[in-house]
């Protein structure tokens, strides 16, 4: 016996099917037609409807044919109880809704009792009863779908009309804010040029009312100046009429004045004449005046003629502090006695306790020696020069001057000569000789006399000439040697060395500091700061006066000569030997040249040394010399002290002729 057709896996029971949304803004959840089977003998038919309307919309259903086959009454129930129909409704919004095969199932009469499987005919009937009531159904739900269909399409059109009234107002939207913003522009522009145009009247506004206060200040200055005037105009008025009336008595006064002139111009006239009287007397004193001038010259110089042209001064030092220590803790000078201010005696005989400035008993033993001057050693240096300065003017008068100390080492030569720096009391004889020239050129100016002044200075040591104002540096390459000028004037001349001109006394006293740091000292048995060198200071004086025009040239050589020793005594070696035998070789022959000079000899030994050839000018006959010979007052020297004082008074006896004055051509 055939069975009927069952459900399977691939009949499915009828679904709802869902809309697309549309341009009307409708619901997503509308519902399409189902399609329903049925089953009748085995074939199935389909019934369907398509949905009009604009939405699209299509409703179906379909049946499934059942076939009569199977006999099993249970079978056939659930078969039946299975199908399932689905149909889309619409809800009262408007939105379908669905309708499923369930609900359409329960709606079966469940009160028959199932047909068998063969009754065919008798199950199509049931059917078919069980189709009539959905066909009616389906009637009402197309009518209700042609008035949704309606709806919609009323809808649709409601919707296109809203969607051109959309575009147009979006478009009038737009418009108006462009508008709008073009609005704004324009308003802050406006507002802009409103605000500058009021910031401008504001400044104006400013500005004039500045210058209004301005104005009122002016006018009220005015009105302060014009007032002040008024006061002035008046005061004049009142000063002109007392001007007026005293204008009358000063035109009578100034006829009286006017005679008195006239007398005054008289007195005038004859005073002119009288100063004209004195101005010739005058002319007359100042011609006197010269040739006084020309006269003390003469006579100076015959002066230090009478006196002798080498003189020779002798000066005792005083002991010193350690030299005190030694003899008792006294400074009583044992072996020396002063006779008077010319004469002196020394020798080895028994002490005399007398005072130093004493007379001491004379005996076998004592030698008597006599000299120009004889300074004790309580002499100052102002003393001293207050001798020699009669010298330092003849420089100035044109002639050659030399003034040289000579002494053994540590008797006070370079005391004498240079002295102590920076103390005005103890200054020696080159820093007071410079003085005095500088203040005799001042007092010479008001009689027409000018000077130039022009310093060197050098060293003779070990026989080789050395520039003490040169520094090591600029001396280097340099040789120094003693050149004999060959002119009119026979001038003696060291080649490379610095001839400085000076203005003052403070310049010289910078070159003296300079060429002291330089100077060739060195340690002996004698004397622990002993000069090791002739130093020679040169002064080249140029006179000119302008009243006169007279001229004259002098040369003033200030010599600190090195100290003279015994090797015996000294015990010198290496360095220090060879120095004190070129001293003692240049000394001896500073002697014999002033022997040879006093002699008048046909030769003079001048270039037997660097000493004597550089000064043969002022040694010479044309020339001043002043010899001071130190001694030392310790009785350990009183064998060199004689020595000393034999060889100056060998100078002392000496004549060199009359000097002769150095005329400038």
């Amino acid at each position: 016996m055939p069975k009927l057709p069952t459900y399977s896996s691939r009949l499915q029971p009828p679904s709802a099917v869902k809309r697309p949304p549309s341009d009307n803004g409708m619901d997503e959840g509308a519902v399409s037609p189902e399609k329903k089977s049925k089953t009748a003998g085995g074939r199935a038919t389909q019934i369907s409807k398509p949905a009009a309307g604009r939405g699209g919309l299509k409703r179906s259903f379909s049946v499934a044919n059942v076939s009569a086959v199977g006999a099993q009454k249970d079978h056939s129930k659930n078969t039946l109880a299975s199908s399932k129909f689905r149909s889309s409704t619409l809800n009262l919004t408007g939105r379908p809704s669905s309708v499923s095969s369930s609900v359409l199932a329960n709606r079966v009469p469940t009160g028959k009792s199932k047909r068998p499987g063969w009754d065919l005919k008798g199950r199509l009937q049931d059917m078919e009863a069980l189709l009539k009531p959905r066909e009616v159904e389906q009637k009402e739900w197309m009518k209700k779908f042609e008035e949704y269909d309606t709806r919609i399409e009323a809808l649709e059109t409601e919707k296109t009309h809203l969607s051109h009234d959309l575009v147009q107002t979006t478009t009038s939207y737009e418009a108006n804010q462009e508008e709008i913003e073009n609005l704004r522009r324009n308003l802050r522009k406006e507002q802009d040029e409103r605000c500058s145009e009021k910031n401008n009247y504001e400044n104006t506004i400013q500005s004039l009312t500045f210058s209004k206060s301005n104005l009122e200040r002016q006018v009220n200055s005015l009105d302060a100046e014009i007032a002040a005037r008024q006061e002035e105009v008046a005061g004049l008025k009142f000063t002109v009429s007392e001007l007026s009336s005293t204008q009358a008595g000063m035109e009578a006064r100034l006829k009286s004045t006017e005679s008195l002139l006239v007398e005054r111009n008289q007195q005038i006239t004859e005073m002119m004449a009288q100063i004209e009287e004195q101005k010739r007397k005058i002319e007359e004193l100042n011609e006197k005046l010269q040739q006084g001038e020309m006269v003390r010259r003469k006579l100076h110089n015959t002066v230090l003629e009478l006196k002798g042209n080498i003189r020779v001064f002798c000066r005792v030092r005083p002991l010193l502090n350690e030299e005190i220590q030694n003899n008792a803790n006294s400074d009583v000078i044992h072996r020396i006695n002063f006779i008077d201010e010319h004469t002196l005696e020394v020798g080895k005989g028994v002490v005399n306790t007398s005072s130093m400035s004493g007379l001491k008993s004379r005996g076998n033993n004592f030698t008597e020696f006599a000299y120009d001057r004889v300074f004790q050693p309580t002499a100052t240096q102002a003393e001293v020069f207050e001798e020699i300065s009669q010298l330092a003017q003849s420089a100035l008068d044109g002639y050659n001057v030399c003034i040289f100390a000579y002494g053994q080492t540590g008797s006070g030569k370079t005391f004498t000569m240079e002295g102590v720096p920076n103390d005005e009391e103890l200054e020696g004889m080159i820093p007071r000789t410079v003085k005095h020239i500088f203040k005799n050129m001042e007092e010479l100016e008001s009689k027409g006399w000018a000077y130039k002044v022009e310093a060197s200075f050098l060293e003779i040591y070990n026989e080789t000439i050395r520039d003490l104002l040169a520094s090591p540096k600029e001396a280097k390459n340099l040789t120094y040697e003693i050149k004999f000028q060959d002119n009119k004037k026979n001038e003696i001349y060291v080649t490379n060395l610095k001839r400085i001109p000076v203005e003052n006394e403070g310049k010289v006293h910078t070159l003296l500091n300079m060429a002291q740091q330089q100077r060739a000292v060195a340690a002996t048995n004698m004397n622990e700061q002993s000069s090791r060198s002739h130093s020679v200071f040169q002064l080249r004086l140029s006179g000119e006066n302008s009243k006169t025009g007279d001229s004259c040239e002098g040369m003033l050589n200030l010599v600190d000569l090195a100290g003279s020793e015994r090797l015996k005594e000294s015990k010198s070696e290496g360095a220090r030997l060879v120095e004190t035998q070129n001293i003692n070789r240049s000394l001896a022959n500073l002697g014999n040249v002033i022997m040879a000079i006093g002699q008048k000899q046909s030769h003079i030994p001048y270039r037997n040394s660097k000493l004597t050839h550089l000064l043969q000018n002022s040694l010479g006959g044309n020339s001043k010399a002043l010899m001071f010979v130190n001694i030392s007052p310790v009785e350990a020297c009183l064998n060199e002290t004689q020595n000393s004082l034999r060889f100056a008074t060998r100078v002392n006896q000496c004549h060199i002729g009359v000097a002769s004055k150095q005329i400038k051509k």
